[in-house]
């Protein structure tokens, strides 16, 4: 009986060991797919405008966010708005650049440098 149960209690460790060893393989494999994305401070005297749609599943809307940073990276002003109706990925990010050249204009803060991840939004400028 207690070679049955030894046998047993230490298959089952040896599965967890497999286990994991798996798990840490893939979280691993996982991190160092992934491209990292460091925010780059904007050139002296300048102001820089960061810029980012989100597209949540659960509602027919979009959130855009703007921060706004000095050439040291010190936070200045940050805000959210929602639109409507949800749009394709390119269209909200272009509405959330628009969105910050407006707020530049209100805020008269300048020279400024504007961020997105948009390739296609940014290449048409």
């Amino acid at each position: 009986m207690w070679i049955h149960r030894n046998k047993l209690l230490f298959r089952e460790l040896n599965d967890w060991k497999n286990i994991k060893t798996v798990q840490t393989t893939t979280s691993v494999d996982v991190q160092t797919e992934m491209n990292v994305i460091k925010w780059k401070k904007p050139s002296p005297g300048r102001i820089k405008y960061n810029i980012d749609a989100a597209f949540p599943s659960n509602n027919n809307r979009i959130g855009l966010g703007i921060c706004i940073r000095d050439e040291t990276g010190a936070f200045i002003r940050a805000k959210t708005e929602w639109v409507e109706p949800k749009c394709e990925v390119h269209v909200g990010e272009a509405l959330g650049f628009l969105s910050a050249l407006r707020w530049v204009h209100e805020l008269n803060l300048g020279p400024v440098d504007f961020e997105l991840d948009s390739k296609l939004v940014v290449d048409s400028f």
